[in-house]
């Protein structure tokens, strides 16, 4: 990875540390649009998330997911052996298995915001624009072979403003921090 890019990673994860509680190793949930591709272009998944997000990973993937996996036929089998081996993150879809994007919105979306602290990993646009909605939401895809961070979305930035105005307000309202 670039050293550039390394350093603003690195930034931007420390934001989502300080600001919003993230902690290692993250749990990532993953769509198995990525899983495809990583093994279509030979990388290894877990390795290069641990690199993007610079720390240790928990790889989740849901159901739903797995599904759409196996709906591709053969040519999915080796991206099917490597969803097999990452944590299962219950979606209760069962019955009737939702679109991944409907699926990962439902498990990761809960009342508008990210109360489990997921990283996104995904290849649809559409799930990420849905996402970049929700603050507090890293999200990760793969562009030509290449692991990319997406930018701290404009509801990430002013969610972050937010707790830094209340935590200044806090302080300003104690009386114990008066000298």
């Amino acid at each position: 990875m670039r050293q550039k890019r390394s350093k603003s990673y690195r930034k931007q994860m420390a934001t989502y540390n300080m600001s919003f509680g993230f902690r290692q190793p993250y749990q990532i949930l993953v769509d198995g649009d990525i899983i495809y591709d990583a093994t279509k272009y030979k990388m290894n998944l877990e390795k290069l998330l641990e690199s993007v997000v610079q720390g240790k990973i928990k790889p989740m993937i849901t159901q739903c997911c797995i599904k759409s996996l196996y709906d591709r036929g053969e040519d999915a089998k080796e991206a099917i052996a490597l969803a097999k081996t990452f944590e299962r993150r219950r979606c209760n879809h069962l019955e009737t298995p939702l679109s991944q994007a409907d699926c990962l919105n439902s498990v990761a979306n809960v009342k508008g915001t990210n109360k489990h602290r997921y990283v996104v990993a995904t290849q649809d646009p559409r799930v990420r624009s849905q996402f970049r909605r929700i603050p507090a939401t890293p999200m990760i895809y793969i562009n030509r072979s290449v692991m990319i961070m997406e930018p701290m979305s404009p509801a990430t930035e002013a969610a972050k403003r937010r707790l830094e105005v209340e935590k200044l307000s806090a302080g300003l309202n104690n009386p114990r921090s008066r000298g």
